[in-house]
Order: structure tokens, then C-alpha cells, then sequence
């Protein structure tokens, strides 16, 4: 999907409208079952950045990736879950997974 200078692939859309949902659900005092709205902010933000750094990411490893990382949320402090996304996130690509 072309909007203006810029292509947006499917995962970028879906992550752009995850954003604004949780953006509203935390504007709003949405509850959400389970997990903390601004960690899940947090999480969605930083995936997003990361995808749209590299671009050329199409593999199904950073999907694993991405989900493994949101439901450590649920048991894991913020910064261990931040900082296990990024040291994997690093591995695969020193190891060329992704």
C-alpha cells in the first residue's frame, strides 16, 4: 500500500493499528485481559522501529520473535523482556537469521 512517498507493507499496517489501539485503549481506560496496556505500548512501539530500520526483514523469525517477546510480558519484568528482544534480536542477525 503506497501513501504517498512510502510502501506499507501488511505488517507495518497491522502494527500502525495495533499502536493506535492501544494508544486509545490506554487514552481510554480500556481494560485488557491479562496484559499491562503500556507495556504492550512499549513493546508494539519497539517492534515497529525495528521493522522500519530494516526493512528487507520477511521471515517468520522475527514474527516468533515478536510474539514470544509480547507474552513474556506476562511474566517478565519490562526491562528483562526489552532487554531478551534486543540480545535476540541481535543473534539472529550476527547469525544471519533474519
Amino acid at each position: 500500500m503506497y501513501i504517498g512517498p512510502f510502501f506499507l507493507d501488511t505488517k507495518e499496517i497491522f502494527l500502525l493499528v495495533a499502536t493506535a489501539l492501544l494508544g486509545a485503549a490506554l487514552m481510554f481506560g480500556w481494560p485488557l485481559m491479562w496484559f499491562n496496556p503500556q507495556i504492550l505500548l512499549t513493546m508494539v512501539i519497539l517492534i515497529l522501529i525495528t521493522k522500519g530500520l530494516l526493512p528487507a526483514i520477511h521471515n517468520e523469525a522475527f514474527f516468533i520473535l515478536a510474539v514470544i517477546t509480547i507474552f513474556l510480558t506476562l511474566y517478565l519484568p519490562v526491562f528483562q523482556v526489552i532487554l531478551f528482544y534486543f540480545l535476540t534480536f541481535l543473534f539472529f542477525r550476527l547469525l544471519r537469521v533474519i
